[in-house]
């Protein structure tokens, strides 16, 4: 298996944020029209990245429409630092995902590229609580792997 950092998965919700970047400031029906998905499709990815601040949307009469986060695509050192504490499971991360009605086929691409940009320091925090737990490092390595698979 190559390197993580060597694979590079992109999703619709890349395609989302790459848009609303070129664009500033996007109608979620406008949105739609160029990724060619339909409109609720796109409104539940818009939900779920505002909930996770690297959206932010505002409304013109009814029509909403969606820009960039500024704080929410920063990777500030202390969101590194306290990354054990925002750090969620598989599970956690797909219910959250059906809870803000994400397309249950954007579900795994999104939990992989949250994989790939996470896991250097999921890694980090494995390796932390097992040395805590006096695990021998042969055991620890047999672990990640296990870890690795399952995730």
């Amino acid at each position: 298996m190559p390197p993580p950092n060597d694979i590079v998965l992109r999703t619709v919700a890349d395609e989302l944020l790459e848009l609303v970047k070129k664009s500033r400031k996007i109608s979620v029906e406008e949105a739609s029209k160029k990724l060619k998905m339909p409109i609720a499709s796109v409104q539940a990815l818009v939900d779920f990245l505002v909930e996770e601040k690297v959206f932010g949307i505002e409304y013109k009469f009814t029509t909403p429409y969606v820009y960039l986060y500024k704080e929410g695509v920063k990777q500030d050192k202390i969101k590194e630092k306290s990354f054990a504490k925002e750090l969620i499971t598989k599970e956690q991360f797909y219910e959250k995902a059906k809870e803000k009605n994400a397309p249950y086929e954007h579900i795994e691409g999104m939990w992989r590229k949250y994989l790939q940009q996470n896991l250097v320091n999921i890694r980090e925090e494995f390796l932390r609580k097992s040395r805590e737990k006096k695990i021998p490092e042969g055991k620890i390595k047999e672990l990640w792997k296990k870890y690795l698979a399952y995730l």
